[in-house]
């Protein structure tokens, strides 16, 4: 249990990190603020933390929704640390060259310009309390893999945000954390495969001559990372470090092997780490002619 509890609000608690970040986080004693489109959704979860979770119906692409819940939280918090956990995401795939540029935007809406609007309108509440903003990105703000475009731009965004936030308020007595996981169980996964093989089959048949032996390729090496990734536990390991350490690292990598291919794309010359990312999607789907 947590010696000293403190108020937390995540954003995108409906599933995968948010849900099992809520859930271990009221288990060692935290308030926690769990926010999401549709509440219904944690009636279980509220039912086994009566006194620690708190449930918002908040949509972080609407203003008025955001301001509601700082209206409400800040009537309840007092004097103790507030912490602001910024975690809802999307993910789309596909080839640059077809992907509409609506759904770019939506991409940036989320993973991006509510981050900044919801840390905003929050950071007077951090601020008073000496509170943290914990970011949840990617591995993909490192290494930018082919066919995420919109969501490897997204955490490439959010990496400089939170470094710029951090060099703003450090003299503030504020916290900024950037929690960054490779492949993890969630259902991201199986979201932006979804939405890849619908793009795909809208590809003009010049395009999907083109781009079509990469882009199964790709998937097919999605596919295998999906099976091989890491319980989504380990990454709320990581968010405790980042809530309850008095000196928490600026950034935590989560995943096998995580740090060595981080460590890769930053030392390697780019047109090597080119090539070795091509090598590694044929040399994973080997069925596909080339």
């Amino acid at each position: 249990m947590a010696k000293n509890p403190k108020h937390i609000l995540i954003t995108g608690t409906s599933t995968g990190i948010g849900y099992n970040a809520a859930e271990a986080l009221c288990a060692r004693g935290h308030h926690v603020w769990a926010a999401l489109r549709k509440p219904e959704i944690l009636d279980r979860l509220q039912e086994k933390y009566p006194r620690n979770l708190h449930v918002l119906k908040m949509d972080v692409t609407v203003e008025n929704d955001i301001i509601a819940a700082y209206q409400m939280i800040s009537a309840e918090v007092g004097d103790a640390e507030f912490i602001l956990i910024n975690n809802a995401g999307i993910a789309v795939g596909g080839p640059q060259e077809a992907l509409p540029l609506d759904e770019w935007r939506r991409v940036f809406e989320v993973n991006v310009f509510a981050v900044i609007n919801v840390t905003k309108i929050f950071l007077p509440l951090i601020r008073k309390s000496k509170g943290r903003v914990i970011n949840i990105s990617s591995i993909s703000a490192h290494m930018a893999s082919p066919f995420l475009g919109p969501y490897v731009a997204s955490k490439f965004a959010l990496r400089g945000l939170t470094d710029s936030l951090r060099r703003e308020v450090i003299n503030l007595g504020v916290k900024v954390i950037s929690i960054e996981p490779g492949p993890i169980r969630t259902e991201i996964w199986a979201k932006s495969l979804r939405t890849s093989e619908s793009h795909e089959k809208k590809l003009s048949p010049e395009l999907q001559k083109t781009y079509g032996p990469l882009l199964r390729a790709t998937q097919i090496t999605v596919e295998k990372a999906a099976k091989e990734a890491v319980p989504v536990e380990l990454v709320s390991k990581k968010i405790i470090c980042a809530v309850e350490d008095r000196w928490p690292n600026i950034s935590y990598l989560v995943g096998k092997a995580i740090h060595t291919q981080a460590l890769l794309v930053k030392v390697l010359p780019a047109r090597m780490a080119d090539k070795i990312i091509n090598r590694g999607l044929k040399k994973s789907a080997p069925e596909i002619p080339w």
